[in-house]
C-alpha cells in the first residue's frame, strides 16, 4: 500500500517553506537572476541563508539527535517543489545541502563527524560542494567507462598520513562558496574509474586548494557552479571517506535512492512556471475578457497542470518507495524514470507557460523567460537523460545496476 498522507509535521513544514519561498526569496528572484546574469561571481544572497538556517530550514535533513529534523526522501521532495516556488538557485543550494548532509551525518566516522558537523550546523552560511565532473571526465563517470583512460583523472597519491591531490573539477555546483568540500579523485589510474577512485572530505582552507573561476550560466543561476583547483593540495588521511580505490560504489551506496529529490527540480520549476502563467491569465485581457476565458488558453492550462500533477505523482511514489522498501525489495526504475519523466516535462510545460503570456513571455519583464531557462537545467542534473535512459533500458534488459549515481 502507497499512503501519500502527509503527517502533521510535514504539513507544518511545508506551510512554513511556502511562507518563506514567497517572503524572502520570490519578490528578489528576478533581481538576482539579472545580477548573477550579469556577473557569475557576485556575491550569493546570503542574508537569506542566514533566515533559513534561522528558521530550521538549511539543517532539515540532518537527524534530530544532531539538531536537525531527520526529514526523509519524500519530505526532501514535498519540501523542495515549496523552495522552488521562490527561486530555482536558491532551493538548488539548499536541496545540494540536504542530500550532502545524509553523506556527513550517516555515512562518516565518529572522528570525522566531530569536525565537519559542527561545521555544518553551527555556520549559518554553511554550504557544501561534491566535485566529481572534471573538464575531460563526466558522464564516464556517471555511466563507468570501462577503459582505464576514462572518468575522473584528479590524482590523489599517499604520502605518509597525507594524500596529495592534483587536478581540477568544474561545474561543481556551490563551488563559489562551499566550506565542506566532498571530492572524488583517482588512487588507481591503471584500473577503470569504477575501481581506481576514492571520496575524501575536506575544508575549503587546505594547503594547495582554490577556487577557480565561476561559471556564467543560462538559468539557476544562484547555484554558482564553479571550479576547484587542487595544486598538491594536502587531505589528511583521516579525512578519507571510502575505502581506497571504492569512491564510486561508496557514493552508489550513499546516493543510489536520491533521484527522486533531483526529479523534484522539474516539478518545481513546472508549478512556479503554472502559477504564474495562470495567474497573468486571469489579469491580461484580450477580446474584452480575461484571457482565461478563451478556451485555447484553458486547454494549454490543463495540459500543464495534468503534466506537472502526473509527474508529481512518479516522484512521491518513487520518494515513498526510496524511504520504505528493503535493500531486497529497492528497485532503481523507480527513481529513474520519475527523473526522466519530470526533467523532460519541466521545460515543455514552461513553453506553454511563454505561449499564455504571449510577447510578454519572452521579455525579462516578467517571469516566464527565467523558469524556462531554470528548466533547461533538467536535462542534465546529475548526469544526462540520455544516460538515464541507457541505464534504465540496460536494467529492463536484466542487466545489474553499475551506475555511480
Amino acid at each position: 500500500m502507497v499512503d501519500y498522507i502527509l503527517d502533521d509535521e510535514l504539513k507544518a513544514w511545508q506551510s512554513k517553506i511556502a511562507e518563506f519561498s514567497k517572503n524572502e526569496l520570490r519578490p528578489y528572484a528576478a533581481e538576482w537572476d539579472r545580477q548573477h546574469g550579469i556577473d557569475p561571481t557576485c556575491s550569493f544572497p546570503l542574508d537569506a541563508l542566514k533566515k533559513a538556517s534561522a528558521a530550521g530550514i538549511r539543517t532539515l535533513t540532518t537527524p534530530k539527535e544532531m539538531g536537525g529534523e531527520d526529514i526523509g526522501i519524500f519530505g526532501h521532495v514535498v519540501l523542495l517543489e515549496e523552495l522552488f516556488q521562490g527561486e530555482a538557485g536558491f532551493a538548488s543550494v539548499i536541496h545540494q545541502n540536504w542530500k550532502l548532509a545524509k553523506m556527513l551525518c550517516h555515512f562518516t566516522t565518529e572522528e570525522q563527524r566531530a569536525e565537519f558537523l559542527p561545521r555544518y550546523m553551527d555556520v549559518d552560511t554553511s554550504t557544501m560542494a561534491i566535485g566529481m565532473t572534471e573538464p575531460q571526465a563526466g558522464t564516464d563517470n556517471i555511466m563507468p567507462a570501462t577503459n582505464i583512460d576514462g572518468g575522473v583523472r584528479l590524482s590523489a597519491v599517499r604520502q605518509g598520513d597525507t594524500w596529495i591531490l592534483n587536478g581540477k573539477k568544474h561545474f561543481i555546483a556551490c563551488a563559489a562558496m562551499s566550506n565542506i568540500n566532498f571530492i572524488v579523485a583517482r588512487t588507481n589510474p591503471n584500473v577503470p574509474v569504477n575501481e581506481g577512485t576514492t571520496m575524501f572530505i575536506m575544508t575549503d582552507e587546505i594547503p594547495g586548494f582554490r577556487h577557480g573561476i565561476i561559471h556564467g550560466k543560462l538559468g539557476a543561476r544562484l547555484l554558482m557552479n564553479g571550479e576547484l583547483i587542487f595544486e598538491n593540495a594536502e587531505v589528511p588521511e583521516k579525512w578519507r571517506l571510502s575505502e581506497v580505490d571504492g569512491g564510486l560504489p561508496y557514493m552508489a551506496r550513499v546516493f543510489s535512492r536520491h533521484s527522486p529529490t533531483t526529479a523534484t527540480f522539474g516539478i518545481g520549476i513546472a508549478r512556479a512556471a503554472f502559477e504564474d502563467a495562470r495567474a497573468y491569465a486571469r489579469e491580461r485581457v484580450q477580446g474584452g475578457k480575461p484571457i482565461i476565458e478563451h478556451a485555447r488558453i484553458r486547454e494549454i492550462l490543463a495540459d500543464m497542470y495534468v503534466n506537472i500533477t502526473v509527474a508529481r505523482d512518479a516522484v512521491w511514489r518513487a520518494a515513498w518507495h526510496a524511504d520504505t522498501a528493503g535493500d531486497d525489495e529497492y528497485d532503481h526504475k523507480e527513481g529513474m524514470r520519475a527523473a526522466l519523466f519530470a526533467s523532460e516535462m519541466a521545460p515543455q510545460v514552461c513553453i506553454k507557460g511563454m505561449n499564455i503570456f504571449g510577447g510578454n513571455g519572452y521579455m525579462d519583464t516578467h517571469p516566464a523567460e527565467r523558469h524556462l531557462r531554470d528548466a533547461m537545467m533538467c536535462y542534465h542534473i546529475d548526469g544526462l537523460n540520455d544516460t538515464t535512459r541507457l541505464k534504465l533500458g540496460g536494467l529492463l534488459a536484466g542487466e545489474a545496476f553499475a551506475g555511480a549515481l
